[in-house]
């Protein structure tokens, strides 16, 4: 019988090729390389290829090396088999003048009959490793660190998440996200000074976190070279 995060984790990776972080507190950075536990699907953290100043006449200190930051997305929602979202409009809800706003609402329905997975993430930031030759010449220049290793290539972080995995029975819900305004608002965070998630009764896990002060970790990207990746061309 396999873990619950496992289970939930390889829902989430067959629709977005991206893992899911079943602890999302937990930091996953840029460059942490590492193995991959195979009963509960969570990231096992051995190192990161930028504790190193210098590899070989690659100089990481150089900027152009470190990873990239994007952003721009106000939400992200994924959804596996048998599951259908949908927003909800909240205008209604926010018409009060009031120092808490619907920042989000999403509304699920599971078909039932096998257990799906659902995500949520808020205002999500991607980053990843940039697009630069140097960054292979470092893998391969450590074969005895990096061989039969996955590689974290790209994070998104995050303010606020919510994670449902369901039972094999079919159900509807709602998760709404409440934005709290600062009296005077903050340049990194418009103006947002707590966020809480309130959720209907349902049967499966619910797992969530909101903090505007803290950043979250809900998805990764991995990368495992081949065995012929750290081979010489000649040999290929």
């Amino acid at each position: 019988m396999k873990y619950e995060s496992r289970k939930f984790i390889d829902l989430i990776q067959g629709i977005t090729s991206k893992w899911a972080n079943w602890d999302p507190q937990k930091t996953i950075h840029v460059g942490d390389y590492g193995m991959i536990n195979n009963a509960t699907g969570e990231f096992e953290w051995e190192g990161n290829i930028y504790t190193t100043n210098n590899i070989g006449d690659i100089d990481l200190t150089d900027q152009a090396l470190h990873p990239i930051e994007a952003g721009g997305e106000d939400r992200f929602v994924i959804k596996s088999w048998g599951v259908t979202t949908w927003e909800a409009d909240t205008t209604a809800e926010t018409t009060v003048p009031s120092t808490t706003n619907v920042a989000l609402k999403v509304k699920f329905r599971f078909d039932g009959g096998k257990r799906a997975a659902a995500m949520v993430v808020y205002r999500p930031i991607y980053i990843s490793l940039p697009k630069d030759e140097r960054i292979i010449e470092m893998f391969k220049s450590r074969p005895e660190v990096l061989k039969g290793k996955y590689i974290v290539t790209e994070v998104i972080r995050c303010p606020a998440y919510m994670m449902y995995m369901s039972t094999d029975r079919a159900e509807e819900f709602s998760v709404t996200l409440h934005a709290t305004e600062a009296t005077a608002p903050a340049a990194d965070d418009g103006g947002t000074s707590g966020l809480t998630w309130f959720s209907e009764s349902n049967y499966g896990i619910c797992r969530q976190g909101s903090d505007s002060s803290m950043i979250y970790t809900p998805l990764y990207r991995l990368k495992a070279p081949r065995n012929k990746f750290w081979l010489p061309w000649s040999q290929r």
